[in-house]
């Protein structure tokens, strides 16, 4: 429970530069966010294709730039052994690329929207080519009718000009 706790102290501690620079797209991802643990009707540990994951955010402040090029930076040590297994299961991944919680993602025609995890999938990407054909360990978050769910996330890329 401590560590726990501790875990979460220094992930809030380490965001707290980016709130001062939030805006509207920062305040409707949050309630996006919200939603999608509020509404989900289970969540599951899946594989997906790293070529499939999207994010739904840029990496542009400053202190996520830095954080991603640090993640880059523990990754590509291990690139050739990971490319030997093609995958990035959980337990890699946390040792490798710790953080609070899993890459956590809503499926969207083929593709997987990542709402958590984009800076450590913004590493992967500078690591791993589409041509590698990665599989990363995800927590899939289910929906009864998730429409509403992938049209706001959607609108959060387009907010965000990756749509």
């Amino acid at each position: 429970m401590r560590a726990t706790l501790s875990r979460w102290w220094h992930y809030l501690l380490g965001k707290r530069s980016e709130v001062a620079q939030m805006d509207y797209k920062d305040a409707y991802m949050a309630k996006v966010v919200l939603d999608i643990h509020r509404k989900r009707r289970d969540k599951r540990t899946t594989r997906v294709p790293l070529a499939r994951l999207e994010p739904i955010h840029r990496i542009d402040r400053e202190n996520a730039l830095r954080a991603t090029r640090e993640r880059v930076d523990a990754l590509r040590p291990h690139r050739e052994a990971l490319l030997a297994t093609k995958l990035l299961d959980g337990e890699t991944l946390q040792a490798i690329l710790p953080s609070v919680s899993a890459i956590k993602v809503v499926q969207d025609d083929g593709r997987w929207l990542a709402f958590e995890g984009n800076g450590r999938l913004y590493a992967m990407r500078e690591v791993f080519s589409a041509d590698d054909d990665m599989q990363v360990e995800v927590e899939e978050y289910v929906f009864d009718d998730a429409r509403s769910i992938r049209r706001r996330l959607n609108r959060v890329r387009a907010l965000n000009r990756l749509a």
